[in-house]
């Protein structure tokens, strides 16, 4: 098995490479002449934008300590209020509707820094700056609500075929703002080399517009060579958008980055730009993976648009990751999707039968798709009241009956997916998570196994991926339900930034992704409580205190 789904990876790269070798090689040869121009990675560094923000926010905190030491016999009674203050703020912390933990976390904090810690939570928990984009984007979906409307047709088969299933899908429409679609074709990439040849190839043929969001670009083979089409594309008077989170790139592009792709004919805009000051708003970055093709295919999952993605670069050992394409009528929730995030930083933004014009596409209506199933695009994020991706999670989880199977980087769980999990386990539910062997962040791999002892405990089977690191958010469960995109299991992808999904129920990709589920674990394998019991005293003490700060990383 381990052979075999290493044959079928290399079989899908070389495909790509001798379909797309010629622009590779061009991307490649770019690639080499701007390379000179990049600083060594120790000047890169320090000369970052990260390195100058995190500069600017220890000024301001030396600020408050020096205007704190000012107070002279005040000081006292500065101490004294904040102490008060403290209190209050635990009170309202714990009377919050947040998860255990992330309470736990803060209150903790609080209490034992009460000065730093009160005003470290009043500032991020206000969020007046973060507050802005939320109200944006909720304006946005609300003007764009028409759009939004599951067909009548499928909304009455979904519920006399699937009534289980047709809960899910009612309070996505409701709740979620995501409508159901049929007449979709999904295709799964077990990785991003696969991926690479076939999002060339429908580049090619956009003939209107294409659409990105990507939480990471960085300059190298796979940037560059879309990078030539769609600036060739804009030549032929293809509408081009490219959206990039300003802080996930913070260190992979230059500041300004944006211009340059302007000047290739690109409509190029960041996520929330960084600023000069300390803003709660890098708390909630845009960790979305969107292309969008005449509004007829999509591809999503866990790929940003940089080499190792592609495994073009080793830095983790093998990548492991997944992409998913949609053509058809599903399409349109990733065109929405992307339309109401690009207007909450676009200075002009998209009228209503701009809208229209984007999103009414004429799809084919094809025969074999008439009964393959039902697909819900999705976002989530901050902005909203309800923590939707994570309930599409417990949803699936808690209707499981035969087995769940899970990939993610992060294991990092909230109290009610940790709960779903292990109860899910002993009701006689085979649940199996992959998590890497080579992690990214050492702090998370620390994270992650802190919660090996309880799920293995209570039956579930966890599974390393040793030829290096899993990038893949998936989950199926029954072989009937999946769930694929850019949500992790933890903190930070249920509660802060903002993700995107796909629901696909009862259709034939399914068996796909149950395949490479099968194929991956064989290339894994699984802890036992006497792995974990090998970690020694210090990594425990170390994973035992990080856990209390989980939520808050």
């Amino acid at each position: 098995m381990r052979l075999k789904f290493k044959q079928k990876v290399d079989n899908l790269s070389i495909k790509a490479e001798e379909k797309f070798g010629d622009i590779s090689t061009r991307a490649g040869q770019q690639l080499q002449i701007s390379s000179t121009k990049i600083r060594k990675p120790l000047t890169k560094l320090l000369f970052s934008r990260i390195v100058f923000i995190a500069l600017l926010t220890l000024i301001q905190f030396l600020i408050w300590i020096v205007v704190f030491n000012k107070l002279g016999d005040k000081y006292a009674y500065f101490m004294e209020g904040c102490a008060v203050l403290s209190v209050l703020v635990i009170i309202w912390i714990i009377n919050s509707w947040s998860d255990p933990a992330y309470k736990i976390s803060w209150a903790l904090l609080v209490a034992a820094l009460p000065v730093m810690g009160t005003f470290l939570y009043l500032y991020t928990h206000v969020n007046i700056d973060g507050r802005i984009p939320f109200a944006k984007l909720n304006k946005a979906i609300e003007d764009t609500s028409e759009f939004a409307v599951t067909a009548v047709p499928v909304k009455d088969r979904l519920k006399n075929l699937e009534p289980d299933f047709h809960k899910l899908a009612h309070y996505m429409e409701t709740i979620g703002k995501a409508p159901v679609y049929e007449n979709t074709e999904v295709k799964h990439y077990p990785v991003g080399d696969a991926a690479f040849a076939d999002m060339c190839a429908e580049l090619e043929k956009a003939e209107e517009f294409i659409f990105m969001e990507y939480f990471i670009i960085q300059e190298g083979v796979f940037l560059n060579t879309l990078l030539e089409i769609l600036e060739r594309k804009a030549k032929q008077g293809v509408e081009v958008r490219l959206m990039y989170d300003d802080l996930g790139s913070a260190n992979t592009v230059p500041r300004k980055y944006w211009k340059e792709l302007q000047k290739k004919g690109i409509k190029a805009q960041t996520f929330s730009k960084l600023k000069l000051f300390f803003s709660t708003t890098y708390n909630n970055r845009d960790h979305r993976k969107i292309m969008v093709i005449d509004g007829k295919v999509a591809f999503s999952g866990g790929i940003n648009l940089a080499d190792e993605y592609i495994n073009r670069v080793e830095r983790f050992g093998h990548w492991k990751d997944n992409v998913f394409m949609v053509q058809g009528d599903a399409v349109r929730g990733f065109t929405l999707m992307f339309l109401q995030m690009w207007n909450v930083q676009a200075k002009r933004r998209d009228r209503h039968s701009d809208y229209e014009r984007y999103l009414n596409v004429d799809i084919e209506r094809r025969p074999d798709l008439e009964n393959d199933g039902f697909i819900i695009p999705y976002g989530d994020g901050p902005h909203k009241q309800d923590n939707v991706a994570e309930n599409v999670y417990l949803d699936i989880i808690n209707n499981a009956k035969r087995f769940i199977s899970v990939m993610t980087p992060y294991l990092v769980p909230d109290n009610e997916v940790l709960h779903a999990l292990k109860h899910a386990s002993k009701s006689g539910v085979e649940v199996n998570i992959i998590v890497p062997h080579i992690p990214d962040k050492k702090y998370v791999n620390i994270l992650t196994k802190s919660y090996y002892p309880e799920l293995l405990r209570s039956g579930v089977h966890i599974y390393e991926y040793d030829p290096g690191f899993v990038h893949s958010k998936m989950m199926v469960a029954d072989g009937e339900t999946a769930v694929e995109g850019t949500v992790n299991l933890d903190y930070r992808s249920l509660y802060l930034h903002y993700e995107c999904g796909c629901i696909i129920h009862k259709n034939k990709v399914i068996g796909d992704i149950v395949d490479d589920f099968e194929d991956t674990l064989a290339l894994c394998h699984e802890v036992s409580m006497d792995e974990y019991h090998s970690y020694g005293r210090i990594f425990k003490w170390t994973a035992s205190l990080l856990r209390i700060f989980a939520p808050m990383m």
